[in-house]
């Protein structure tokens, strides 16, 4: 099990469905700022545009979850 699977486990389905493309994770605007806190801990090196750092989160999301999944 991934490091961010584990810590964000009570929110697996809301990173699932946003993941899949069925919701926005930026809907849920604090886990949002928590995902990207993580990330940014874990030496991720964002842009600063919107748009982009969402898509890369979601990008590091489906890698993790899939293995996970996998």
């Amino acid at each position: 099990m991934t490091k961010v699977v584990r810590k964000f486990s009570d929110h697996k389905e809301c990173i699932l469905a946003a993941v899949e493309g069925k919701t926005d994770l930026r809907d849920n605007f604090k886990l949002y700022n928590k995902l990207h806190r993580f990330y940014s801990k874990e030496g991720v090196t964002f842009t600063g545009d919107t748009a982009t750092d969402y898509n890369m989160i979601m990008n590091y999301l489906y890698e993790d979850f899939l293995v996970y999944m996998s």
